[in-house]
């Protein structure tokens, strides 16, 4: 058996010192370009591969080491919409609010860059990105669904949140959608709801790539016994309010599983509904601080350490640009009781 190639036999054929070869092999921009190559090619044409067990102990030394700064990953954020900012939105604030918990923990700095500042660019804010060293771009949901920002993306490791940027090119991470709704739809059912009317707003269900209607009907497919009733699908543009209370009239569910925060518990209140005595109330995409509401808890701040974990790695193999197959991560949710629903229904009594 041939003995193991170490990172001192590579330095000792490329003339430098070990510890350049380590960094060289982690793509660490201490190191020149024409070396990182050279060292990298050498290393493949030695039959380098790294020892799992030493890279374990690293990882565990590391650990108990404290944390030095390391880089700045940029948080983009597109949004224009100067009366509701990306972070008014609380599971965006969640994400945001992982990401630089985690970026922390592993050295790095997590920095807001707006498209609403004076003067700013595409064109502008890469060359800013590149004049400050920055190698990774973390890419939130944009406000609606559309292009993506025309920035220099073969310079930067790019992870985006959810489906919002079209075409879906870049690795992903976001809420689990489908498995959202049919948790929603599961714990509706156990509580002895019957009639349950699912109240969804195109643009939001375009951006999780139809996650939540897919989910509606494959609960609809496993339940052929229920009594099912179409959603309601809210078109762009069109008033919450006239699409509530016309679907309500027609329709007439015991309760209401919806996309966003609208139908307000106050829309329903105006509409003579008490909650949850006269309809129940579920929600798929909760803030950390609810305590009303019931529905589910997307997970918001583990999708952003998700996030930051698979970019720094990014960073680290010096993977850039637009990825040859794109990676999606999924979060499940988790479901929050709340009291916008009532207790389980009573079984029939015999006789």
């Amino acid at each position: 058996m041939n003995p193991r190639v170490t990172l001192r036999d590579i330095a000792k054929v490329a003339n430098v010192h070990y510890s350049t070869v380590s960094l060289a092999l982690r793509d660490h921009p201490r190191v020149s370009t024409e070396v990182k190559k050279r060292i990298q090619a050498l290393a493949q044409e030695m039959g380098y591969v790294p020892d799992p067990a030493l890279t374990a102990l690293n990882a565990y030394r590391k650990t108990k080491l404290p944390i030095h700064y390391k880089s700045t990953i940029a948080w983009i954020d597109t949004w224009q919409d100067e009366n509701e900012g990306l972070r008014d939105q609380p599971t965006f604030n969640e994400y945001f609010l992982g990401a630089s918990t985690r970026a922390r923990q592993q050295g790095y700095e997590l920095q807001e860059f707006s498209m609403r500042d004076n003067d700013m660019s595409p064109k502008r804010l890469s060359k800013i990105l590149l004049s400050r060293g920055i190698a990774g771009l973390l890419l939130p949901p944009r406000q609606t669904q559309g292009d993506r920002l025309d920035l220099d993306y073969d310079q930067f490791s790019t992870v985006c949140f959810g489906y919002s940027i079209t075409p879906h090119v870049f690795h992903l991470v976001t809420n689990h959608q489908s498995h959202s709704m049919s948790l929603a739809l599961e714990e509706v059912s156990r509580l002895g709801y019957k009639k349950i009317g699912v109240y969804l707003h195109e643009y939001v269900d375009n951006k999780t790539d139809n996650a939540y209607a897919a989910g509606y009907w494959r609960f609809r497919q496993r339940h052929p016994q229920r009594e099912h009733m179409e959603p309601c699908i809210v078109p762009k543009g069109q008033s919450d309010e006239a699409a509530l209370a016309n679907w309500l009239k027609n329709s007439k569910p015991d309760v209401i599983i919806s996309d966003t925060d609208e139908p307000t518990i106050e829309m329903l209140e105006a509409l003579g509904l008490r909650i949850p005595e006269d309809i129940g109330c579920a929600w798929l995409s909760l803030g950390e601080d609810e305590e009303r509401r019931s529905g589910v808890d997307q997970n918001g701040k583990l999708i952003g350490h998700t996030a930051i974990d698979f970019l720094i790695g990014m960073i680290q193999r010096g993977e850039r640009g637009i990825p040859k197959t794109p990676i999606r991560m999924l979060v499940e949710g988790s479901w929050r009781p709340g009291k916008t629903l009532r207790e389980k229904a009573p079984l029939p009594k015999d006789g």
